[in-house]
């Protein structure tokens, strides 16, 4: 298997309400997180490509689809985004954690990061033999399990922390293929520093509209038209080189 050379990103199940639910639907959730790691990397000028099962009607076939997906071509880096579940509902953390066939060291490093990023537990890497998009795809593979949607304190480490998150995750896998990057602005939380802004008022107005409009139709998994006064140049850039690199 030679080194792959772009990051395939899909979301777990196939489409709301098919995966566990909580506090927050897992398909819903994991989309906003899986989005932002893909326009992170497209921003970052790193080969990466997402999908949705939008076609399945139960399990096992959405199982064979996104194996079927994927085996189209043996050159990319599976990344499957999740939470996990547990019962009942419970303020107490669980943690996130990563699940792997073939790629234990990758798996070890996503779920650090995640855990450095946001302050979740970290439950590490879980080997696994039972999961179709594990083991039954030619190209390597890791499950990412964000935290648990029965956790009300795994869910407001997510909330809080998702950009740093997003970030982090999006690092370690652009350096597994090669494509190294650093994050342009420093981040916490989900506030960005507001250094170095040369936009006007009228250019910022104009942005605002821009990713309004850019949200209503799902080309973002958040609407950064309301932040457009808290972000930095640079951040703005990178969302509209992200909207870019989708339409040429």
């Amino acid at each position: 298997m030679t080194q792959p050379v772009e990051i395939e990103i899909h979301v777990g199940h196939y489409g709301d309400g098919t995966g566990a639910r909580g506090y927050v639907d897992e398909v819903q959730y994991a989309r906003k997180f899986m989005k932002r790691i893909y326009e992170i990397l497209i921003a970052n000028k790193v080969p990466a490509t997402y999908y949705e099962d939008k076609i399945s009607k139960n399990q096992t076939q959405n199982i064979n689809h996104l194996v079927a997906y994927h085996n189209q071509d043996r050159n990319g880096l599976i990344v499957s985004g999740h939470l996990n579940s547990t019962s009942p509902l419970t303020e107490r953390p669980i943690g996130g954690e990563v699940l792997y066939s073939t790629q234990n060291e990758l798996a070890k490093n996503v779920a650090k990061a995640l855990s450095d990023a946001s302050g979740l537990i970290n439950r590490g890497a879980k080997y696994r033999n039972d999961i179709g998009v594990l083991t039954k795809t030619y190209e390597p593979s890791i499950l990412i399990e964000f935290g648990f949607v029965n956790s009300k304190k795994d869910i407001e480490l997510l909330d809080q922390n998702l950009e740093k998150i997003c970030q982090a995750i999006a690092k370690v896998l652009a350096a597994v293929i090669g494509h190294p990057f650093s994050t342009p602005v420093k981040e916490e939380g989900n506030k960005v520093e507001t250094t170095k802004n040369t936009l006007d008022a009228t250019g910022k107005a104009e942005a605002k509209k821009l990713f309004g409009k850019l949200y209503e139709k799902g080309v973002f998994s958040e609407d950064h038209s309301d932040k457009i006064e808290q972000y930095s140049d640079g951040k703005i850039l990178s969302l509209l080189i992200a909207f870019l690199s989708r339409t040429v």
